[in-house]
């Protein structure tokens, strides 16, 4: 009996490296009515597309050395802040999910109620505030550790500070946070983690291949 085989992914080129890679590892661009180049974080934007790999140092190669305007066959003019304007992009889209999935009632915030999360094993994974105190994340993920085997690996978010999760999530001081299983949950994971190899670098892995597409970014980071 034949078994049908899964898709494979749709391929693009870096304009940068010439590097083949999936969409999930790369940004696409497109042109404004006048010219400039825009990022489109979110591949949903009209018109011709051209890709650089995920990265503030690709992208502020592509713009150093005009690579765009050969991709759009065009002279176009792509700004020296496109590298920030992509890191903002991709912080606030990750920040949106986080708040979609705060208001689904998957997002559990304050050190004592994740505890209790964690030790219940109610939980799919753990925000930490990037400002957080050392001895309190250490805790929290000792407790992690005894109760989740290595086979059921904890995705870990910590490139937000205490200030964007608490404007995100509406309360004071949030520095521990525990997101239950959901879909909004794992998009936020996903969207964390290309957030945090666009920064600081790391291997975009198409571990999410059988996922839909919107859910395939950057390969998450595991406690």
């Amino acid at each position: 009996m034949l078994t049908a085989r899964a898709p494979k992914s749709p391929q693009r080129t870096c304009l940068v490296t010439r590097r083949k890679g999936t969409p999930e590892t790369m940004i696409r661009f497109v042109l404004s009515p006048d010219g400039v180049v825009v990022p489109d974080v979110r591949r949903k934007l009209p018109g011709r597309g051209v890709w650089v790999e995920a990265s503030a140092e690709r992208i502020a190669e592509a713009v150093k050395k005009r690579v765009f305007s050969r991709g759009f066959k065009a002279q176009v003019e792509a700004p020296d802040t496109l590298p920030e304007q992509v890191g903002h992009l991709l912080r606030r889209a990750a920040l949106e999910r986080l708040a979609f999935a705060h208001k689904a009632g998957l997002v559990t915030a304050g050190f004592e109620k994740v505890r209790a999360e964690v030790a219940a094993g109610r939980i799919r994974g753990l925000v930490f505030a990037s400002d957080a105190a050392v001895d309190g994340r250490r805790k929290v993920e000792a407790l992690a550790k005894k109760a989740f085997d290595l086979h059921n690996k904890l995705d870990v978010v910590d490139v937000f500070d205490s200030a964007e999760l608490e404007r995100t999530l509406g309360r004071e001081r949030v520095v521990h946070a525990a997101l239950a299983p959901g879909r909004l949950a794992e998009l936020f994971i996903l969207d964390a983690s290309r957030l945090r190899v666009y920064h600081f670098g790391g291997t975009q892995s198409d571990t999410h291949s059988d996922q839909p597409d919107e859910l395939r970014f950057a390969g998450p980071i595991a406690i």
